[in-house]
């Protein structure tokens, strides 16, 4: 795993969000003309605080503070004529998280989306922006809090973590900002606490992992495990794609999906028209679903996950032309003639909806659906939002969940990338799913 990328990825997508973004990673802002530090004692009442550990972070102080300037001037917030002041870490009264560390004195709006704490008068940035600002600088951030790492199985095929010990330790610790000072596998009940998905990523520290730091959350007697939102991508990190699930899905999927067939066994597909990937899965596999949910072996639960906006009328058409008729058998031949013209080559536009829909559902019903459209637009846009505030980011999603055995996976994009998921893996996840 290179390091750098795990910075880069790691606290492009999950610090800077929507302020800084995933941009980025792929923009590395050039540094602005240095602004020699000020000794603490001739720092002026409002200034940029640079805390640094070493001679290489103190050397690295105008490259650090330009670079973090000119990435939020990027996005619009200015602080370029704010003055530097570099300190050393022995100057405060208490270490940080992170070093070199980012503060600052007096009253800086701009950064005050970014605080998390104060000492000595100085306000303290949130540790993910100061590491991630280190690491653009060709720094490797000095983490100061220590933790335990327990990998907590599951049982469910193909959810088994790929990276080796070293890159776990090192890929979790840049990810929960803390030094990981041992690694142990576990089963699910030997730490007596409530756990959302397996494999799961659980930390056992003496410090609060959590404060200031939103991405990490308590689970009690000194553990904490990763945000919810946020569990898959770090899970994806250490090649896992498949996951168990201890809790029944949202039950808004089931709400809001397309329904085709009748059983205890669901399986939510989070899919996207313009997805080569959903188009690849229905290519290869949709004869099946289509046989398992007419024989009762599998309920297909069709779940809009917009990715290409230029998809959302299709869908919308799709959609409203299922809620007029109850036929999820229909609505899968639509979904799947404009997969199949999609992987074909062609780019499917609104007029292949249209025809589509009226040929499975007639022209009747198309016409019923055309002063619709807005609304449906607009429910299916709100939906596929909160999904991805759930954490749902990529297509096709894949969620398995038994109302029997209670057991339940999720397959984040593919397994197969020839075929997306293969009938051998398909009954590979059904035969757990059941036993």
């Amino acid at each position: 795993m290179n390091r750098k990328l795990v910075y880069g990825l790691t606290f492009a997508v999950l610090i800077f969000g929507i302020i800084l973004g995933v941009l980025l990673v792929y923009k590395k802002p050039p540094a602005l003309p240095g602004t020699p530090g000020t000794p603490p004692e001739n720092c002026p009442a409002t200034a940029l605080v640079y805390v640094y550990l070493n001679d290489q972070q103190k050397s690295a102080a105008d490259t650090v503070t330009s670079n973090l300037k000119l990435a939020l001037q990027q996005y619009g917030l200015n602080i370029i004529n704010v003055p530097v002041c570099s300190i050393p870490a022995t100057s405060l009264s208490q270490k940080l998280r992170v070093y070199p560390a980012l503060l600052f004195k007096g009253n800086i709006s701009a950064l005050s989306l970014f605080v998390v704490g104060e000492i000595d008068g100085y306000k303290v940035l949130n540790p993910g922006v100061s590491a991630y600002m280190a690491s653009q600088a060709g720094l490797e951030p000095v983490l100061t809090y220590t933790a335990e790492l327990y990998i907590v199985k599951g049982t469910a095929p193909f959810s088994d973590i790929r990276e080796n010990e070293s890159n776990i330790k090192y890929i979790v610790g840049q990810l929960s900002l803390s030094n990981i000072t041992s690694i142990q596998q576990v089963s699910v009940n030997s730490l007596g606490i409530n756990l959302t998905r397996l494999p799961a990523i659980v930390l056992k520290s003496n410090y609060n992992l959590s404060s200031g730091y939103q991405y990490v959350v308590p689970l009690g007697k000194n553990y904490y495990t990763f945000r919810e939102d946020v569990v898959g991508q770090v899970l994806q990190y250490l090649g896992v794609q498949t996951y168990e699930i201890i809790a029944p899905p949202n039950p808004d999927l089931l709400r809001k999906g397309v329904k085709m067939g009748d059983s205890d066994n669901l399986l939510f597909i989070l899919e996207d028209y313009h997805c080569p990937y959903c188009a690849m899965l229905i290519n290869s596999t949709g004869n099946m679903l289509y046989n398992y949910a007419k024989t009762g072996k599998l309920q297909v639960v069709f779940v809009d996950l917009i990715i290409h906006s230029e998809v959302v009328p299709m869908h919308a058409i799709a959609k409203c032309a299922y809620n007029q008729s109850k036929d999820g058998y229909a609505y899968f031949n639509v979904s799947q003639e404009l997969y199949h013209l999609y992987i074909s080559g062609t780019a499917t536009t609104m007029a292949d909806a249209n025809k589509t829909v009226a040929k499975y559902f007639g022209k009747n019903i198309l016409d019923k659906c055309a002063p619709l459209l807005n609304s449906y637009q607009s429910d299916i846009l709100a939906f596929s939002n909160s999904l991805m505030q759930q954490g749902f980011t990529g297509t096709p999603t894949l969620i398995f969940w038994s109302n029997k055995t209670h057991k339940g996976l999720i397959v984040e994009g593919c397994l197969d990338i020839k075929l997306c998921i293969t009938e051998q893996q398909f009954s590979q996840i059904l035969s757990w799913l059941q036993g």
